[in-house]
């Protein structure tokens, strides 16, 4: 018998699931658990949600891993809360607000072909670490156009490397789309993260340890994938939106829906995405986070102000929910003050884990200064939220997908909304912790990527790697290098880890203008691993292709 513990810190409860490595779907989980999250402390509710597993020695000795999603690296950056970061920009300051105000400026350029137009001055950079380096935690490096060819950030990190330990984070480390300001602060946010996720990775283990744990733990990242902890120590900014990745991810698992729109209900907030072929929907723009744009790969949410927390109102035009959260009257929140869905549940039977009193208290409490009936008022709150449900998924009544509804207060909102609204609606067994159980489920996959472009004045192709550039005259060429670079560069970050490279898949496609169009074209990798795919001008002006080599991992390599 083999085990798996999933974690999930949300932001009103920290879930783990102790679940059967053998199995799937909802069969697969063998107990859960809920504690509520210490925000200041996170390890102390995930102790606490471990505890309550009640785990025999059998099972801890069984269990082959853990793995995390975690709000940390999000609750910072909303926050503001990230520490100090030093930035070095070669060629150039971006359009737009820095996430630092600690830059330097050297000098350098890169075109957009990735051809070095004028090389660093190692005499100026040195100087300006030796600038940065006491009022900082870490140095981020970001040059124009470096994700055409990062040399010139390579270089500088070499030179950071040689004066002080600093922690170097690059740009082209963590995005490989064009977009430098989103690039550069992408690289800043990470750097700033790093002690936030360190200080909590040791803090786990320690935790783990104390609880005779010693299975290897996992991170769940932004685009629903799962990473070793000494790997997401240096790329946290990785983790972020891992919360709701992981919920995604748990509701396919637990339904085995191939397609459906995935509803995840919080105390806060409700976060849906789409998922397609049983894959999370992923965002082509990165993530949005507070303030910051940031270049990662992240599932595709839409987030809105609705959660068992929020703050009722009673106004002229009706009520209002959240998108303020308040501590529910059942939970010895001020029941004078407000009331939240949490509490209209309670008092109506729908759901009660709580003080039922407190909360009839406070909805007569909250009826009478409205100058309603309770009853009037319970009504009124539960119309009020099933229809800020409904509004929320008109946006996805096109496609024709049923509603996974997920979170602890999704059972009892999506059947009142059901009710009213006829939702096509799923709500599975363990939707309770089913960000937890998709954190345990979430695959392990490394991705190596490349883009083949027209060479220096249209002659011949250059190939844009994950870390290098080349050249060839040949489409064949460039293509069979890229699907080369990609795979090594996949292959090498699983093994890094202490895995064993597992199942390959490959994502190609060749781009060409025909008139004032674009005509994308898909490539075919062959059986051995190989591209025959020449370049044609009946097909139109060529403008690019990509390359994407995706790569499992199997653990006890």
């Amino acid at each position: 018998m083999a085990y798996m513990i999933g974690i999930d810190t949300g932001g009103t409860y920290t879930d783990a699931v102790l679940l059967d490595a053998d199995r799937k779907s909802a069969d697969a989980v063998i107990r859960k658990s809920k504690s509520f999250t210490t925000h200041e402390r996170l390890e102390e509710g995930i102790e606490n949600s471990i505890k309550r597993l009640d785990l025999t020695e059998e099972e801890i000795a069984a269990i082959e891993k853990i793995v995390l999603s975690t709000t940390l690296a999000t609750n910072a950056i909303v926050e503001g809360k990230i520490h100090d970061v030093g930035l070095i920009l070669i060629g150039g300051l971006p359009r737009g607000q820095l996430a630092t105000e600690h830059v330097r400026q050297v000098r350098g350029k890169v075109n957009i072909k990735g051809r070095v137009l004028l090389d660093i001055d190692r005499y100026e950079v040195s100087e300006a670490v030796k600038w940065l380096e006491k009022d900082v935690d870490s140095i981020a490096v970001s040059c124009v156009a470096s994700v055409r060819n990062p040399i010139l950030e390579q270089k500088v990190r070499e030179i950071i490397c040689g004066i002080c330990d600093l922690p170097v984070i690059c740009g082209h480390e963590l995005a490989s789309d064009l977009g430098f300001l989103e690039r550069t602060n992408t690289a800043v946010i990470n750097g700033g993260l790093l002690p936030i996720i360190n200080s909590f990775i040791q803090a786990m283990k320690k935790v783990l340890s104390q609880n005779g744990i010693k299975a290897p733990v996992f991170v769940v990242k932004g685009d629903g994938t799962i990473t070793k902890s000494h790997v997401i120590k240096n790329t946290p900014v990785d983790t972020v939106l891992s919360g709701p990745a992981a919920s995604i991810i748990g509701a396919i698992n637990l339904t085995e829906a191939e397609h459906a729109v995935v509803a995840d209900m919080g105390g806060t907030t409700t976060d849906t995405g789409v998922v397609r072929n049983k894959r999370v929907e992923l965002s082509p723009d990165g993530a949005q986070v507070g303030n910051w744009k940031i270049k990662i790969k992240s599932a595709k949410l839409y987030t809105f102000g609705l959660g068992g927390d929020s703050h009722i109102k009673v106004k002229d035009s009706g009520f209002e929910i959240g998108p303020e959260r308040i501590v529910p009257a059942c939970r010895r929140g001020d029941g004078d003050a407000a009331a939240t869905p949490t509490d209209v549940l309670h008092y109506s039977n729908n759901f009660a884990m709580w003080d039922r009193e407190k909360a009839v208290t406070a909805i007569r409490k909250q009826a009478e200064t409205a100058g309603l009936t309770a009853d009037a008022y319970i009504c009124g709150a539960k119309d009020a939220v099933a229809k800020k449900i409904h509004d929320h998924l008109r946006q996805y009544e096109a496609t024709g997908l049923p509603v996974i509804a997920i979170g602890a207060p999704a059972k009892s909102w999506y059947e009142i909304t059901r009710k009213k609204y006829d939702l096509n609606l799923i709500i599975p067994e363990h939707y309770e912790v089913a960000n937890a159980v998709g954190a345990a489920t979430a695959g392990i996959c490394a991705v190596g990527e490349a883009v083949i472009r027209p060479g220096e004045d249209g002659g011949g192709f250059l190939v844009h790697g994950n870390t290098e550039r080349f050249a060839f005259n040949e489409m064949t060429a460039a293509l069979n290098k890229a699907l080369a670079v990609s795979r090594a560069y996949a292959v090498r970050a699983i093994e890094e880890q202490g895995l064993e490279p597992s199942e390959e898949t490959y994502e190609c496609e060749s781009v060409y203008q025909k008139g004032d169009r674009l005509v994308h074209m898909p490539v075919t990798v062959t059986d051995e691993g190989k591209i025959n795919c020449s370049h044609d001008p009946e097909k139109g002006k060529f403008v690019e292709a990509k390359v994407k080599v995706l790569i499992g991992g199997n653990m006890f390599a």
